[in-house]
């Protein structure tokens, strides 16, 4: 479904994101986990980090948006609704498949409060069941509080120097706990699914789109000097931190914070550079389907597995086994995530635009009759 003003650079890292993470569960999803080479193993180890790609992406994509809510009748209303439609369509689909997959056999299920925790977006809140009960949800369980409070961050954060600002506080405040400053609290605040963990990748993505705002202020050189820098920057930063994973140098909620700076840097320099294999018809085509590969794809590579180990058996070199075990699971996954799209998300989102155009219809109708 086209919609007007969308950035290519946007959809295609956004796919790319989805496609890294699947590539990373591929391997890392089996047990024992698929063996690999060193190099790739070592790019592939970084993948989970495609979810940090994604809240960047995320929060990016919110503040280009909110002036469009801001000029609709009711600016609250049409920024929430159009995330909930957006997000809860797909989710409540495989929500549904997860609980009766998990209540089968000698599967103990799951209760009523955890189910209306899943069902209510609030289920980061609960310890013990923040993964969610839809695999790889997690992600969405900390989007949706990112949701919350995210018109008050646009309001407070209304130019780039306050970007920068709020960003370096949520790093310190995220690392602080982290070192336990802030006692038991800060530390489970900073677990792998707490809020202030992935709260400063969030803000980088704030930052980013404060920056992308103010290019068009500049000199077009020095604009185009600025992404140059951002780009080479940021692709710097990446590898840097990708080997300095492989070898242990970097300490993981460090590094989670470091790779989001990295993309918000990647994402800032592909608006003025976007290079034709990174931006093109088929990542920007991965990127409408996204969510979809995002959300299916565990259930298509468990169920994959048992292809995976007779491939590893026939295929002798590892990283040859790898590759075709990841070409196997997105062409299963790929078809999945267009069905979903087509069927699922966009019949949501339609319907939420419904909604919204009949509860203003309907507000502009009793403005009219208080006028008379």
């Amino acid at each position: 479904m086209a919609q007007p003003n969308r950035l290519a650079f946007l959809d295609a890292l956004r796919g790319l994101a989805a496609v890294y993470v699947v590539l990373f569960h591929v391997m890392a999803m089996p047990a024992p986990a698929l063996a690999t080479g060193p190099v790739m193993g070592a790019v592939l180890a970084m993948g989970g980090t495609g979810v940090a790609l994604f809240f960047v992406i995320s929060a990016f994509s919110l503040a280009y948006t909110m002036p469009r809510h801001a000029r609709t009748p009711r600016p609250l209303l049409s920024f929430y609704l159009h995330r909930v439609f957006r997000i809860a369509p797909l989710f409540f689909v495989l929500l549904a498949f997860s609980i009766w997959r998990d209540g089968r056999g000698s599967h103990a299920g799951h209760s009523l409060p955890e189910i209306l925790a899943n069902v209510s977006f609030t289920f980061n809140l609960f310890p013990g069941w923040e993964a969610g009960i839809v695999w790889a949800s997690w992600a969405i369980g900390v989007e949706m509080l990112f949701y919350a409070v995210f018109p008050l961050l646009f309001r407070v954060i209304d130019r780039p120097l306050r970007a920068w600002w709020v960003a370096v506080a949520g790093t310190l405040a995220s690392l602080l706990a982290g070192a336990g400053v802030f006692g038991a609290g800060g530390l489970a605040a900073v677990g792998d699914y707490g809020l202030l963990r992935h709260l400063p990748v969030f803000l980088y993505g704030i930052l980013a789109y404060h920056l992308f705002a103010a290019l068009p202020t500049l000199q077009a050189g020095t604009a185009r000097r600025c992404c140059a820098a951002a780009l080479f920057g940021g692709a710097l930063l990446l590898v840097a931190l990708t080997v300095g994973s492989a070898r242990a140098w970097v300490v993981p909620g460090l590094g989670w914070i470091l790779f989001g700076a990295g993309y918000a840097a990647l994402l800032v320099g592909m608006s003025r550079f976007p290079l034709k294999w990174v931006v093109n018809r088929v990542t920007a085509y991965l990127g409408q389907v996204s969510y979809s590969l995002y959300l299916a794809h565990p259930i298509v590579v468990a169920l994959l597995i048992p292809v995976f180990r007779r491939i590893q058996a026939q295929v002798p070199h590892a990283d040859l086994a790898y590759l075709a075990c990841a070409v196997l699971t997105l062409a299963v996954a790929i078809p999945l995530a267009h069905l979903g799209y087509r069927l699922i998300e966009v019949p949501g989102i339609r319907a939420g635009h419904r909604l919204l155009a009949a509860i203003n219809g309907r507000r502009t109708a009793a403005d009219a009759e208080r006028a008379r």
